[in-house]
């Protein structure tokens, strides 16, 4: 007769860490209070969030008291491998510095009790990021398609949908039909929560009709609305990109109904398209005076916004006294505006390089 299982399990004498039960209690507490849909993500981003705040309180302390960790420095075998996770993190998602404002992480305090130190083995042997999966844009990375049935009028509706949403521009045949046959419908009361600022990230949305409004709380102050999203808008792509928390919170103003996308189709086929044009815009726009004092966030959004597009030499981009549609950033090249008088006779008033911008006063 073979002995129960239980009974060759060796005994546990020993005491677990505090931290560690405590850590789990909250864990435990949290998973309860919010029920989430994706676990796994959620207890990633739980972690992730507990690391951060590890480092914040060191960084604070190194920032306001010096004098209490002068001489504490990575040992040679640590700085080694900091310096592999940096060029291991090149096959893994770009994690921008400005993450934290855009993904709306807690504020935490910039002074602390001394002394404090450094944990012995801190950041020893960890990767930078928490996340339930990691699917870099370029790697190609294959997924498990979702496949939700769909009548040939809802297909028609996603379509319409998405018809002018700038990350669904560029997808080939495949990828497009991809993305339809994942998206699920889902329909919203007015007053509705859709997503809460700090909440996991699990969907991205697509407006199909009705209207949300869009708040940010900072520094733990009073929620204030920054933009809102009728049909054909869509949120809450930040959050799959970069595996944090919600950046806002989504409020419905009247009844709608939505285009889910879930995260692994949206980071397996939308994050490659977006990651590479949002990144190449950013970049440009950091460049331009008129833009230097917008958010992070706010640079997200225009970079989302705009659109190449290219003009031979000598060629007219707006005449005087046509309709103004469009607003103008010069990515590369020189322009020369020129302005006609009352006489008919032009002259140049104004010439423009890298960087310049018309089309908004003229």
């Amino acid at each position: 007769m073979t002995a129960p299982e239980s009974q060759f399990l060796p005994a546990i004498t020993h005491q677990l860490p505090e931290e560690y039960t405590q850590l789990l209690g909250e864990l435990n507490r949290e998973v309860s209070t919010t029920n989430p849909e994706d676990v796994l993500q959620f207890c990633a981003n739980f972690f992730n969030k507990k690391l951060e705040e590890q480092r914040v309180r060191f960084m604070s302390a190194h920032t306001s008291h010096p004098q209490d960790i002068r001489g504490i420095s990575p040992s040679p075998s640590n700085q080694d491998h900091l310096m592999d996770s940096d060029q291991d993190d090149d096959d893994e998602e770009e994690e921008p510095d400005d993450i934290e404002e855009d993904e709306g992480h807690d504020e935490f305090p910039t002074s602390l009790p001394i002394p404090l130190t450094v944990p012995v083995n801190y950041n020893r042997g960890r990767r930078t990021s928490v996340s339930a999966e990691s699917m870099a844009p370029t790697t190609g990375q294959a997924f498990d398609k979702v496949v939700i049935p769909k009548t040939s009028e809802q297909r028609a509706r996603i379509e319409a949908s998405i018809a002018n949403n700038f990350l669904f521009k560029n997808l080939d045949e495949d990828q497009y039909g991809d993305v339809v046959n994942a998206m699920t419908e889902k329909h919203v009361q007015n007053g509705e929560k859709v997503i809460e600022q700090g909440g996991v990230g699990d969907y991205f949305y697509v407006v199909e009709s009705g209207a949300f409004d869009c708040f940010i709380s900072k520094n733990g102050g009073p929620q204030q609305k920054v933009t809102a999203y009728i049909a054909g808008g869509s949120f809450g792509e930040l959050a799959l990109m970069y595996n944090a928390p919600r950046a806002a919170t989504i409020q419905a103003t009247t009844d709608s109904v939505l285009w889910a996308l879930d995260r692994v189709t949206f980071r397996g086929i939308l994050m490659e398209n977006t990651s590479r044009k949002r990144r190449m815009y950013e970049s440009f726009l950091e460049e331009v005076p008129l833009l230097a004092s917008l958010e992070p966030y706010e640079r997200h959004k225009i970079a989302d916004a705009l659109e190449s597009v290219y003009y031979d030499d000598g060629e007219a981009v707006v005449k005087q006294g046509d309709v103004g549609n469009n607003f103008f950033l010069i990515e590369s090249g020189e322009a020369t505006v020129l302005k006609q008088n009352e006489n008919g006779v032009e002259r140049e008033v104004n010439y423009l390089t890298k960087g310049g911008y018309f089309g908004g006063m003229f």
